[in-house]
């Protein structure tokens, strides 16, 4: 079996791991292709032997999803699949392959004057896998997420074709919107190979600020106040145990900034603050340990902490991101279902995140079903009929 992988890619770039785990299931061989028609290659082969096949970057978000629904897989690195960056910095936009690490085009666009909310996130991580996972980040707010910079994609299909979305251009989208269909669905409808992102230019000055009041309310009220006079780049709020810290973010040009700045409270700290902060929402909890985001609108930021802090105590609190109308709390395993059980309550959604070798959850990491999952599983059905892309780790067992 593990032969036919070697065809393709070569068997220098095929392992065979002797007790490698992923997800839940025994890895019975990684390979690494070198382009994306090598890559739909490997999954055609998939397919025709029915093996469930998880795409794997860097390995920063294996710690989101639910276990594989397979007793073993084939993992299938993109690392290799890095030979294209192509920045138009005159038109606004990267064509990049799935391979290529975050932190490598955030340098690549930095010394351009350019910069994406791709280029955020966390250094280490692929481009594919970013796309992949779409991970919240404080920045993010409803119009702000990581899908909505994405122009066009390419991705391998289940079947061995390769399949395009979108295009190079801002407006390019007409009908049903394909590009957001494979971001944040872990690669269960396909593998993405190459995408072309929206640009920006790298702001002149950034200007982090922390402000403290006594209690969450007073911290969502005074966020709530200066929040509509000036651009937020990103806000949060972090129960501190004798109160609750707002941190806030701005970028721009520098004259903008610094007028701005006189109405948001608290004093200027290095940007380090805001890194902490991303940081402490990218990497793993402990084993036995989860990191479980509620979220709905902005305005039911207030009464998600109060139903959260409600079920497993105010200490559990984490950060609240206003914009997002997110709140993050780290429970034991035990309390997933008690969280679980106020998500369905506040017609919340629900994300549980996990240590990657820990063991079943209790519960949906992705909450109580959607409305939408019949539809989301015809999608399954369409795009990967023989289950073999990532099965059972997205939503409802998909």
């Amino acid at each position: 079996m593990i032969a036919a992988f070697e065809a393709i890619v070569g068997v220098a770039h095929v392992e065979r791991p002797a007790a490698l785990r992923l997800a839940g299931a025994g890895v019975r061989g990684i390979v690494r292709p070198k382009h994306a028609r090598e890559l739909a290659a490997c999954l055609r082969i998939a397919a025709e032997r029915e093996l469930a096949v998880v795409a794997h970057g860097a390995g920063t978000r294996q710690h989101l999803g639910n276990p594989l629904a397979a007793a073993s897989c084939i993992r299938l690195d993109l690392g290799r699949i890095r030979e294209r960056i192509e920045i138009d910095a005159d038109e606004g936009i990267a064509t990049i392959d799935a391979g290529v690490r975050v932190g490598e085009l955030a340098l690549r666009l930095g010394a351009l004057g350019k910069t994406s909310l791709l280029a955020e996130l966390t250094p280490e991580g692929t481009v594919g896998g970013a796309l992949a996972s779409d991970p919240l980040r404080p920045e993010w707010s409803l119009d702000r997420r990581l899908a909505n910079e994405v122009l066009g994609i390419e991705v391998a299909l289940a079947n061995g074709e390769l399949a395009f979305a979108g295009g190079r251009v801002v407006k390019n989208v007409t009908g049903f919107d394909l590009v957001r269909l494979y971001c944040g669905s872990l690669g269960t409808l396909g593998v993405i190979t190459r995408a072309t992102l929206r640009l920006r230019a790298a702001p002149e000055r950034e200007r982090i600020a922390v402000a403290r009041f006594p209690s969450l309310e007073a911290g969502i009220q005074a966020f709530s106040s200066c929040a509509a006079p000036f651009p937020s780049a990103g806000a949060a709020l972090i129960p501190d145990g004798s109160g609750v810290q707002l941190v806030t973010r701005i970028v721009g040009d520098t004259r903008a900034v610094e007028q701005h700045a006189a109405r948001i409270p608290g004093d200027e700290v290095p940007p380090e603050r805001w890194g902490r902060l991303r940081h402490s929402l990218a990497t793993a909890p402990p084993a036995g340990r989860a990191r479980v985001r509620l979220s709905a609108r902005p305005s039911d930021a207030l009464d998600l902490c109060l139903a959260t802090a409600g079920v497993v105590g105010l200490a559990s609190l984490r950060v609240v991101l206003p914009s997002a109308g997110s709140v993050v709390a780290e429970v034991d395993d035990s309390e997933l279902p008690r969280l679980f059980e106020a998500a369905e309550r506040l017609d919340a959604l629900f994300v549980a995140e996990r240590a990657p070798d820990a063991g079943p959850a209790p519960c949906d990491v992705f909450g109580p079903p959607p409305g939408s999952l019949a539809l989301m599983r015809a999608l399954k059905a369409r795009f990967d009929p023989r289950r073999v892309l990532a099965p059972g780790r997205f939503v409802g067992g998909i």
